[in-house]
């Protein structure tokens, strides 16, 4: 019961504040499935605009998305049977995400109370809920890793279990991280003669991948960053990975965003400060899940604050590791099993849900809004900062899957300006 009143929440909430095409980002990744659907081909030469001349690839004379094929694909039927919203995608996932959540926290707790309680937290008091709006990788890959983990605990084939993080690897290329960690831990701690078919199923997984890098970039090996034509610092790992590792990590944690005079937050803790209870909760693990648990966070988290854009771009936050807060989530599950004080979580659960709900409202909030809002005083002012944070959520929308390419383009462009 609780499990289906998780899904109506979060489905409704996700429905009601859903964007469209927002950005040069979700563009390219809708280039991609406008050129599939209508002209039968990767090529996006015709459908450039939406990347703003930004957020796309170059061979020769033929352009193609820079970002991970796998959600374009899973958007292709929808686009096929007339839904130009393709955002619905990331809604779905989204809210799959927060199922899974509920699983796998109920596998550890056995208490359907506790894993609502999470999967809540993880599905509105996160930046799951930010991403899974707009026309993103992120959802889609945190589902399918969630949903491999799920298997994997609950004794599915392993085979199974790496078919799902093949496709994952497609979405998001640095999926292949867990699929890595579980490796590691069958290999350590389970019968070596699943190792096999969990690498077959793997493989079989991310042919697709191959089969697309193979036609648009000439080798199954050589992803869409190689040949970004803007972002030519991604072409390489040497110029890519290349931040200092204890600046990535303080940034990945505490970072802050200006926009304006607005400070927007950005760092796991800042943006979702009850996630330092999920923290805490790994000390509750049994050692062997305690060691698949880390396997899973901890090696993306360091390789991401290595990264040269750890704050996410113009996201300003920690997106890149949306697929594995997951784990850390999960045991605020542990945390509340065995120590309780539920105030106490549900005050920084509060806390977290306002962040995000700052977080959502930013995507429209432009400079103007902003000029507006300092001439007021006292109480009018908290009113029309409320109203303006709840219109940002859950009114004002952006679709720019209704404009020609060109026309996007402009529009994207505008919006940076306005939102500067």
């Amino acid at each position: 019961m609780l499990l289906i009143l998780l899904i109506i929440i979060v489905g409704l909430v996700y429905l009601f504040s859903m964007q469209g095409i927002t950005c040069c980002n979700s563009g390219s990744l809708y280039a991609l499935v406008r050129a599939i659907v209508e002209k039968r081909t990767f090529k996006i030469n015709k459908y450039i605009g939406y990347t703003k001349h930004m957020d796309y690839a170059k061979v020769g004379k033929n352009l193609y998305s820079d970002r991970p094929p796998g959600l374009a694909f899973a958007a292709v039927p929808f686009y096929a049977l007339g839904i130009k919203n393709v955002t619905i995608v990331s809604v779905i996932s989204g809210v799959l995400a927060s199922v899974m959540t509920y699983l796998i926290t109920f596998h550890f707790v056995e208490s359907s109370l506790i894993a609502f309680s999470v999967a809540l937290i993880f599905a509105l008091c996160t930046i799951n809920w930010r991403y899974s709006t707009t026309f993103i990788i992120h959802p889609l890959s945190v589902f399918l890793v969630l949903l491999s983990v799920y298997w994997f605990l609950s004794g599915y084939p392993v085979f199974f279990v790496g078919l799902i993080l093949g496709f994952a690897t497609i979405v998001e290329y640095t999926d292949f991280l867990y699929f890595f960690g579980i490796l590691i831990y069958e290999f350590v701690f389970n019968n070596l003669n699943t190792v096999p078919f969990l690498a077959v199923g793997y493989i079989i997984g991310v042919l697709p991948l191959f089969y697309y890098n193979k036609v648009c970039f000439g080798s199954a090996f050589v992803t869409s960053y190689k040949y970004s034509a803007y972002f030519k610092w991604s072409n390489s790992f040497e110029t890519t990975f290349v931040n200092p590792i204890s600046k990535g990590i303080f940034g990945l944690l505490f970072h802050i965003k200006k926009k304006g005079k607005m400070s927007i937050p950005g760092g796991i803790l800042v943006t979702s400060p009850v996630l330092i209870f999920g923290m805490i909760g790994f000390v509750f693990f049994d050692f062997k899940d305690l060691i698949l648990f880390l396997l899973l966070a901890v090696p993306i988290f360091l390789i991401m604050s290595k990264h040269k854009t750890w704050w996410a771009g113009g996201g300003g936050d920690h997106r890149y590791l949306i697929s594995m807060l997951g784990f850390i989530v999960i045991p605020i599950g542990l945390f509340l099993a065995n120590v309780g004080l539920w105030g106490l979580i549900l005050f920084w659960a509060i806390i977290s849900f306002a962040m995000m709900l700052v977080k959502m409202a930013v995507l429209t909030i432009t400079s103007k809004d902003q000029k507006e809002l300092e001439k007021k005083k006292g109480s009018e002012k908290l009113k029309a900062l409320i109203s303006l944070i709840l219109s940002g959520v859950f009114i004002r929308k952006i679709n720019l899957e209704k404009c020609d390419p060109e026309v996007a383009c402009k529009e994207i462009e505008k919006r940076n300006k306005e939102g500067e």
